[in-house]
């Protein structure tokens, strides 16, 4: 005759069961939960107003250079208190590195960027510099040394460490070998604002105006160049789906390019 109470291996069996069905539902919740409440991604936001990189990155080509010559370039730039991170890269190297690169990022066919070769790699030496503002006098000493052909130093890209993948947009006015064809539409560039706002990947997004962008380009370059092309930066809550938010907008009409965000252009 029961007391109305079941057995103990019977609850043990029990407990077996539902305790590992609270705790998959209880993480079910902590992970979705936040993401149905985190609703469209923001934006597009304005540019941050900083902070703008004061380090930046530099190559160093020795594709003429001796052994002995290499290793006395990297012994004296190992010895520089603005130096960081020296390495060696053989053309070789550069030109996998440079193929790897070109599978995340999709551009228009017309894309200049299209054209390197192999035979446009050559023997490197490449780093972190500081403080780039010292670029010219480290540029001077550097192109000294027996063995260097050139010194292409660089400063960081004001986008690098804050957002994760570039999309440039195609030009109101065309010009031959710029990568669109034809120009962009003001419905164009809405449905690229709604395609990314739809894309769950995106955490944040913000807008960068021609002006903004040439800012960029001379601080990265120490030159008088214009920049006359606008962009969206795209932040992702996980930087490790970069390749699939670039698939998403592969060949997207009036888009130029979708890429990853890079520490400067030359890398």
């Amino acid at each position: 005759m029961s007391d109305g109470t079941e057995p103990r291996s019977s609850r043990s069996r029990l407990l077996w069961i539902a305790g590992p069905l609270v705790v998959a539902v209880l993480i079910a919740a902590a992970w979705g939960l936040p993401r149905l409440l985190a609703g469209p991604p923001q934006g597009p936001l304005p540019p941050p107003p900083g902070p703008w990189p004061t380090t930046g990155t530099f190559e160093v080509s020795v594709g003429s250079a001796t052994e002995a010559e290499k290793r006395a370039v990297i012994a004296a730039l190992e010895a520089r208190p603005d130096v960081r991170e020296v390495k060696y890269q053989s053309a070789e190297q550069e030109w996998k590195e440079y193929q790897e690169s070109r599978k995340l990022t999709w551009s228009t066919s017309d894309d200049p960027l299209h054209e390197w070769q192999r035979e446009d790699m050559t023997d490197s030496i490449v780093g972190v510099l500081l403080d780039r503002s010292k670029s010219r006098e480290f540029s001077r000493a550097i192109r000294a040394l027996p063995g260097v052909d050139g010194v292409y130093p660089q400063g960081d890209g004001f986008w690098y460490g804050k957002t994760h993948v570039t999309l440039r947009l195609c030009l109101r006015k065309p010009i031959e070998g710029t990568g669109c064809r034809e120009p962009l539409t003001t419905a164009q560039q809405d449905a690229i604002v709604k395609a990314v706002r739809g894309t769950p990947e995106v955490e944040a997004f913000y807008f960068e105006d021609p002006e903004h962008a040439t800012k960029d380009l001379r601080a990265r370059t120490d030159s008088d160049f214009t920049a006359g092309v606008s962009y969206y930066h795209l932040k992702l809550k996980d930087p490790e789906d970069v390749p699939v938010v670039i698939d998403r907008f592969r060949g997207m009409e009036g888009l130029w390019q979708a890429r990853p965000v890079e520490r400067c252009l030359l890398c």
